[in-house]
């Protein structure tokens, strides 16, 4: 179970269009108001640490605002080993390697652990436009999702964002693509000690991605309902 739901909660992170600059000080971006993310493909790196456990993974991700996802995990020899697809409140995740899929939605995830996390996906998605609220400074707000949150900006792009209950996410090292600001990387802190970085690599941002490209394909696969991944190693 462990295994699949920590790559759902990479996931929830790769969906955040956001960064900060980096520690050796920068010139600020020059970028247009309101110039935000809404469809991303790119390359990326990963890796996922709790306590003294750690793991490390490429792959690809796809992205279109507000609730679409897709994240390919890669073997080292470039084949696909597992997939995860978001669509709205529908969840599906696909283990290649093993001929099964599992297809659900959120609200059929565990209430504790990495399925808590990937709750949270709605929160780490709900980042204002470029420019759009305070230019440096920190705010309280409620967003869109009904949660209370703390946001720390810098050059009116979000550098931080937390929750009462300890869950911090950290946008860093920002490019401007195809006009736009860009997280090139990503850290989250989870409230149960878990630490998620994530690296973007070669980047599209605003290109056309159409619906297909967030269907899972399940030819020849057996599927399972998403709530059997709690039953499983």
């Amino acid at each position: 179970m462990k295994r699949y739901l920590s790559f759902l909660f990479l996931l929830t992170a790769l969906s955040l269009v956001a960064g900060c600059a980096a520690f050796t000080p920068k010139p600020p971006l020059e970028y247009r108001t309101g110039a935000q993310v809404d469809t991303l493909s790119a390359a990326v790196s990963l890796s996922i640490t709790k306590g003294e456990q750690g793991m490390g993974a490429n792959g690809l991700l796809l992205y279109r605002r507000p609730d679409r996802m897709r994240v390919v995990i890669l073997s080292p020899f470039g084949t696909t080993m597992m997939e995860t697809v978001l669509a709205g409140e529908q969840v599906t995740v696909v283990d290649n390697s093993k001929g099964v899929a599992f297809s659900g939605l959120l609200a059929d995830l565990p209430e504790q652990g990495e399925g808590d996390t990937w709750r949270q996906a709605r929160w780490v998605m709900d980042v204002p436009a470029p420019g759009s609220s305070l230019r440096d400074g920190s705010m309280e707000r409620v967003n869109s999702t009904g949660l209370k949150e703390r946001v720390t900006f810098e050059n009116g792009l979000v550098v931080a964002k937390s929750l009462s209950n300890g869950d911090e996410a950290h946008y860093n090292d920002y490019e401007v693509v195809n006009g736009t600001p860009l997280a090139t990387e990503i850290i989250m802190y989870s409230h149960n000690g878990m630490r998620l970085r994530i690296k973007i690599n070669d980047p599209e941002v605003n290109t056309d991605l159409s619906p297909e490209a967030f269907t899972p394909h399940l030819d020849s696969l057996t599927l399972y309902p998403l709530s059997a991944l709690q039953g499983r190693q």
